[in-house]
């Protein structure tokens, strides 16, 4: 996804092993796992599953670059 690429950064610093969800060029929900950001964007009228992913630290990035 475009827009998690162009701001990982902030969201590492953020929401740190979080788990966040990315509908439509937009942060919908952050929460500890999948099932929560899930319903959350349900509870917001979003019926298709959003792009989700567990946020990695700064530390993480350094380690997978």
């Amino acid at each position: 996804d475009r827009w998690v690429a162009k701001n990982l950064d902030e969201m590492s610093r953020k929401y740190p092993h979080k788990v966040i969800a990315v509908y439509k060029n937009k942060l919908v929900a952050v929460a500890d796992s999948f099932k929560e950001v899930y319903a959350a964007a349900r509870a917001q009228g979003i019926e298709e599953r959003p792009f989700a992913m567990e946020v990695p630290t700064a530390e993480d990035m350094d380690v997978i670059l």
